[in-house]
């Protein structure tokens, strides 16, 4: 094996033990299915450039890249990966020298260590990644919003600690999740920002004395720019803890709005139910319908945040260790690649709900979600501060629901009664002013607040969410479109210089 083993370097004697190649070596080869396609065009624009700059020329500069375009073809998972080499660029530099020869595929390290191939590798496939899931959340936020927008108008009671709260709309409370997923894409932008800036040509971390230049390498690579300092490119991990908290915080979005989906989906609450196809029977209890891909959103919620505890733990070392990117090549990929899927479910999910109207505005009219409003126009009416209002109707609603009465059954009698027990004092409020603090519609329909429940202030909201996804949406596409574009123009070029 001596001869093969390319982690050798010359250095060393004899090839890797079993132990390592099981433990160390197979776990990083692992990741060149995952990171194939990027360590090819790592490959491609770093050959690119040594042949631009003359740095390699003649037959091992036509060898280099023809060689490398064979390599490009291959789709990751049949490519032969050889863990008893070491990691996933030397499989790569293996299969190049039996292709090319020796000579012409020694060229490929000049000027770079193999991690530098690996870090653009991360941040291509990242950047990708941080994009698919970036319009996955748009998918996600537009579902809602379209669903909002079909029930603005319907009667329902917000909950807090699964309780009864105010009145409000089905489309108020599934706005309340739309823009959480709009500023998950926003900040998945913000990562992909970073990640659009390149680390191609730092020479390991110092720079180095080949002709290779870095912006024509960021070009090539359809990169925005590039990491400034070279020993920043090449170790900096700070970039990819935030690009993870933002998968984390997105998971984290998406998984209560899965709890909150399917406490509303059970039989207790009934107000909502998912289709056929997003449920999963049950093996032993046939009448069961269960809501299992609420099950598969929140689990990636746990993912996400372990993946994110993990990261930081690793990095709680010194700077410039392999270990840090060994926890990264693996994770990052895998963990923006299942997001996506997922959140592309829970996008779906939401388009196949079922809304029950009547359900909600029953929960709406039964649960004494006007109190607060009754105690608002008590306040008013009777000229007594609002604590004391306060007091004195949840003294009211505590006798009601000692009587078993519902909310209805409040009258100015029972007010001024609660009154006199509560706060030793006489108030008086009229019917017609009861009756209509006591409509949980009409409650809606007099707020005042930017961002409330009111009819016109949901609209706006509607109209604001469509907008904010269009624009975000036409972002994600231009960034596909130059990224893909130079990915085509790279080998375009790689095919020209290799004749």
């Amino acid at each position: 094996m001596t001869d093969d083993y390319l982690g050798a370097g010359g250095r060393l004697r004899g090839g890797p033990a079993p132990e390592l190649v099981r433990a160390g070596y197979a776990h990083e080869a692992g990741h060149g299915p995952r990171l194939a396609r990027w360590l090819s065009l790592a490959d491609l624009a770093h050959a690119v450039a040594l042949v631009e700059a003359g740095a390699v020329a003649g037959d091992d500069a036509r060898g280099l890249l023809r060689g490398l375009l064979e390599l490009d073809g291959i789709p990751g998972g049949a490519f032969p990966w050889r863990p008893e080499l070491g990691d996933a660029f030397n499989s790569r530099e293996h299969e190049l020298k039996a292709r090319v020869g020796a000579s012409a595929a020694g060229w490929l390290s000049a000027g770079r260590p193999r991690r530098e191939a690996f870090r653009v590798a991360l941040r291509l496939a990242a950047r990708e990644g941080a994009l698919d899931l970036h319009d996955a959340s748009l998918d996600l936020a537009a579902a809602l919003v379209g669903l909002a927008e079909r029930h603005a108008a319907d009667l329902a009671a917000d909950y807090t600690y699964l309780q009864p709260a105010q009145p409000t709309t089905v489309g108020h409370l599934l706005l309340a999740h739309a823009y959480p997923a709009l500023r998950d894409a926003g900040r998945l932008r913000g990562a992909h920002a970073w990640l659009d800036r390149s680390v191609a040509g730092v020479g390991g971390s110092a720079g180095s004395r080949w002709p290779i230049d870095r912006e024509r390498l960021a070009d090539l690579l359809g990169c925005a720019g590039v990491m400034r300092h070279a020993k920043d490119a090449m170790w900096q991990a700070d970039g990819y803890v935030e690009l993870v908290a933002a998968v984390a915080t997105a998971a984290t979005h998406a998984s209560q709005l899965g709890q909150d989906l399917e406490i509303l989906a059970s039989q207790e609450f009934a107000a909502v139910s998912l289709a056929d196809r997003h449920s999963r029977a049950s093996a032993l209890m046939p009448q069961k319908r269960n809501p299992y891909a609420l099950a598969v959103i929140r689990t990636q919620a746990g993912i996400a945040a372990g993946d994110l505890a993990a990261i930081l733990v690793a990095l709680h070392t010194g700077s410039a260790r392999t270990d840090h990117f060994h926890l990264l090549n693996g994770s990052v990929p895998r963990l923006l690649e299942e997001a996506g899927a997922v959140t592309a479910l829970a996008a779906e999910v939401v388009a196949g709900l079922t809304i029950d109207p009547a359900r909600w505005e029953r929960a709406a009219r039964e649960g004494f979600t006007a109190a607060a409003d009754v105690a608002d126009v008590l306040a008013v009416e009777a000229g007594i501060d609002y604590r004391t209002a306060h007091h004195v109707v949840g003294r009211a609603v505590r006798d009601l629901v000692d009587a078993g009465l519902p909310p209805d059954a409040l009258t100015p009698e029972r007010l001024a009664a609660a009154a006199e027990a509560s706060a030793g004092r006489a108030v008086t409020i009229s019917a017609e002013a009861l009756a209509g603090a006591l409509d949980p519609a009409a409650c809606v329909a007099a707020r005042l607040q930017t961002g409330s429940a009111a009819p016109g202030e949901v609209a706006a909201m509607i109209a604001e969410c469509r907008a904010a996804v269009a624009e975000a949406r036409g972002l994600s596409a231009a960034a596909r479109e130059r990224a893909a574009g130079a990915a085509r123009g790279l080998r375009e070029r790689a095919r020209e210089l290799a004749g």
